[in-house]
């Protein structure tokens, strides 16, 4: 399963940990919309999967960063996120 961790305002977050509801509700959409894009990619050389790290000063401003064991792996991912 693809790695795809929460980085708000500095700080890891947990979506399942989160006190507010539409935090968690969002963080979790996220989570899955990302999942669901990616399916179970793997690099087709190393046989790694990518993470996906969603980072922003607040939950409505997150961007996507993704590392991965190559760089062929990386870009394939970011492909597929746009």
């Amino acid at each position: 399963m693809i790695e795809v961790t929460f980085e708000i305002n500095g700080r890891k977050v947990n979506p399942n940990r989160l006190g507010d509801a539409l935090e968690k509700a969002i963080l979790q959409g996220i989570q899955e919309s990302v999942r669901k894009k990616l399916g179970a990619i793997r690099c087709p050389e190393h046989g790694q999967a990518p993470k996906v790290i969603c980072k922003g000063r607040s939950v409505d401003k997150l961007s996507f960063e993704v590392t991965g064991c190559c760089q062929n792996l990386i870009d394939t991912v970011v492909a597929k996120l746009k």
